[in-house]
């Protein structure tokens, strides 16, 4: 690892007046008593000092330094910084130039020192904006103190680093995206920032993955740091994994709520009309005891099952049904959800939760217009009413709280993301 290091040059380098030494000269002789080992020298001059640069260049390429003649580069600023050298705008435009060919000579492991302390104040700004912002996440910003102007227990030559404001302006965004639940920008921005560990990119893996249902590759995520994190989240993604119904049932239901939060209602109301179909089954199956589906594929094993059910007295009672116009049912077809509804009316024990089924039968026609007419779907009406609906329905037929598993996730990643700073 190396440094290069990056000045604007004042009108006191290299030397004031007064033979005191200047800040570029001061900050050199601090690193190589530092034992930094420098690679390279921007000097970035007006046209004003461009005598103070080769003079400074001269200094850097005689005893005691002994700089190369090409590790030193003397690098013009535009003609409008020098006719207005208190432009803070021309000045970081200056810096980024600089930094530019800093990094045409560095490579991933070398240092850039920042000489904050040459060139008139909004020169000597640039260096810290330009560390703020986040171009130089590899740097340090030198401040040189004047001799005459020190305190007793001050440094002359001391750092000034804001990355600090960075990864603070980088954690606000991170901990919005995580709450707004969206993983993938999260993980795309703690990438960039100097805020990331492997157990924080691994929950946000994680979550991005499970949000998305695919349990396997967010069991994967977790594997690296298995040790490091709470093993509920291991003991979730495995129940999902072995397809535990109620347990899908339920993350499908968090699932939705989230899409209905940040007003995705397309997406919405695809994960409420597909948990509307598989509580029917769920309820057919699991509380009722008859094992269906709705696979074409073994449609005349199902129905076998269905016409034996209770004696054959279920299929009589489906062969005289009559939906709200009067419709017969299709039966020996595809199990459709309205042959479920018939199926678990034939049964009392259902009506409370069927009742709650049937108000959902609205939303999951606005889904079907949404999909098949390509109808846009921009709000959703009653919105409180429908979150009830679903909050009693989940509560009665696999007894969910309200307790949202992405919401649990988020607390901790945003819990880390604070260790971080």
């Amino acid at each position: 690892m190396a440094s290069i290091i990056l000045s604007f040059v004042g009108s006191q380098d290299p030397f004031a007046k007064t033979d005191t030494e200047g800040s570029i000269v001061t900050l050199v002789k601090h690193l190589l008593q530092e034992q930094t080992v420098i690679k390279h020298v921007i000097l970035l001059h007006t046209t004003g000092t461009e005598q103070n640069a080769i003079d400074t260049k001269a200094w850097l390429e005689s005893d005691p330094v002994n700089f190369a003649p090409e590790s030193v580069d003397l690098m013009p600023v535009d003609d409008r910084l020098s006719n207005d050298p208190v432009n803070l705008l021309l000045a970081v435009e200056a810096a980024r130039s600089g930094l530019e060919r800093a990094r045409s000579k560095s490579n991933s492991e070398d240092v850039l020192e920042f000489n904050a302390s040459s060139g008139t104040p909004v020169m000597k700004s640039s260096w810290s904006i330009l560390q703020a912002a986040g171009y130089v996440p590899h740097s340090h910003v030198w401040q040189v103190r004047n001799p005459k102007e020190m305190g007793v227990d001050q440094l002359r030559v001391f750092k000034t680093d804001v990355g600090i404001l960075r990864k603070e302006f980088d954690l606000k965004i991170i901990k919005q995206q995580v709450q707004d639940y969206n993983y993938s920008g999260a993980l795309t921005t703690l990438k960039a920032s100097g805020l990331a560990t492997d157990v924080t990119l691994a929950l946000l893996s994680y979550g991005y993955h499970r949000f998305s249902l695919d349990f396997d590759r967010a069991f994967s995520s977790l594997n690296p740091v298995s040790k490091n994190i709470d093993t509920q989240w291991i003991r979730e993604i495995s129940a999902l994994r072995q397809k535990d119904r109620s347990f899908l049932l339920r993350e499908v239901y968090f699932n939705a709520l989230i899409r209905l939060e940040n007003k995705q209602y397309a997406e919405f109301l695809v994960k409420v009309s597909g948990l509307r179909e598989n509580l029917l089954f769920f309820l057919v199956r699991e509380k009722m005891g008859l094992q269906i589906s709705g696979s074409p594929n073994n449609r005349s094993y199902y129905w076998n099952a269905i016409r034996e059910f209770d004696q054959g007295r279920l299929y009589q009672y489906l062969q005289q049904y009559r939906g709200p116009s009067g419709n017969q049912l299709w039966l020996d077809s595809i199990i459709t959800p309205y042959v479920l509804i018939a199926i678990l009316e034939y049964s009392q024990q259902f009506i409370g939760p069927l009742q709650l089924i049937k108000e959902l039968k609205d939303y999951c026609d606005l889904r079907n217009d949404s999909v098949h007419e390509f109808v846009g779907v921009s709000e959703i009406e009653d919105e409180p009413k429908l979150r009830s609906v679903l909050s009693k329905l989940m509560r009665r037929v696999i007894g969910v709280t309200d307790d949202n598993p992405f919401d649990r996730l988020n607390d901790q990643i945003c819990e880390r993301l604070d260790r971080s700073i």
